[in-house]
């Protein structure tokens, strides 16, 4: 009974006679285990890269709103002369944006200095009355002479509409600019653009302003001219290699051209200009990772016939070095 059990062995050992331990098997031995090891590696790597595909189709989307993140410093230009203007092409106008979007004073070496808020406006009907708070002259006067700047932070909710963002001094008149800064048009809106995003940010995500520094001789006029385009992000993993599950996140991208104009003259004060456009055209990216089903097999499979050619070419190798050793 125990004889017949062990004939269905298909694992036999080679007779003790035909198992010699030679030099050239020591190095065909060592060579393999080098091509295994590489080889497990490579799918290792390839394992924990998840596979990306990227569709697009036309946007479908008819309504509803969209995010901006912004995280812009401006190093010489007082919070107190700092307004964003906010238009879309829907009529939606406001002024000294607010709500979300936070100043924060920064001193001459971009230490900050706390936040700073505004008296505002009042929209009364498309008229817009700027309110100054008693105060705010000897407030711009102190900042302008410590070298203070400013960090515009925050979130801004937008339709999903073409439109803009405008950072400028807003509604200060010309004549108090020239009181504080004696030449207006010569007021720093350079800048550093940390973040300027549509929406939550992904591996791979295409946001160009991030990290961008103005860094001109003079101030001026920037613009930035923006394609937004919808994206979703759908990102499969198997949990413990086998126990599939999907996050999806709806965000946006974008492309964007720059122009800058120098100001020259009195009639052209520094400012800043986002300028934003929906594409037609929305992207999907898939972001899927490989089963650990498919990882164990490919490997032990790999492993497995790195062996199996290894066995046959110190075969092959040991007749050889016999053959010759007999000549």
């Amino acid at each position: 009974m125990l004889r017949a059990f062990r004939s269905l062995d298909a694992l036999t050992s080679a007779p003790a006679h035909l198992r010699r331990k030679t030099s050239t098997g020591a190095v065909v031995s060592l060579c393999g285990t080098f091509v295994a090891v590489i080889l497990t590696l490579s799918q290792t790597i390839d394992f924990f890269t998840p596979l990306r595909t990227k569709t697009t189709r036309v946007d479908e989307q008819r309504a509803g709103e969209m995010t901006m993140d912004i995280d812009v410093t401006f190093t010489r230009m007082p919070c107190q002369i700092l307004y964003v203007d906010a238009y879309d092409a829907s009529g939606k106008h406001e002024v000294d944006v607010r709500g979300r979007l936070m100043k924060t004073r920064l001193d001459a070496a971009g230490r900050e200095l706390g936040e700073y808020e505004s008296a505002g406006g009042v929209d009364l009907g498309g008229l817009v009355l700027f309110r100054r708070r008693p105060e705010h002259g000897s407030e711009v006067r102190k900042a302008k002479a410590d070298m203070e700047g400013c960090r515009l932070h925050g979130r801004v909710e937008a339709r999903r509409v073409a439109g803009s963002l405008r950072i400028s001094t807003g509604p200060e008149s010309f004549e108090f600019l020239r009181e504080m800064f004696n030449e207006p048009w010569e007021i720093d809106a350079r800048h550093a653009i940390k973040t300027f995003a549509f929406g939550p940010e992904f591996p791979g995500s295409v946001n160009p302003l991030n990290g961008v520094k103005r860094k001109e001789k003079k101030s001026g006029i920037y613009k930035y001219f923006m394609k937004v385009v919808p994206t979703t992000y759908a990102n499969s993993r198997n949990l413990f290699g086998m126990i599939p599950w999907t996050m999806r996140v709806r965000t946006n991208q974008y492309s964007v051209t720059e122009h800058f104009t120098e100001s020259a003259h009195w009639g052209m004060l520094p400012q800043i200009l986002f300028s934003y456009d929906i594409s037609a055209i929305s992207v999907n990216v898939e972001s899927q990772s490989k089963s650990g089903v498919y990882f164990l097999t490919k490997t032990i499979a790999t492993v497995g016939g790195v062996f199996a050619l290894t066995r046959t070419i110190d075969r092959y190798v040991d007749l050889a070095v016999r053959v010759t050793s007999t000549q």
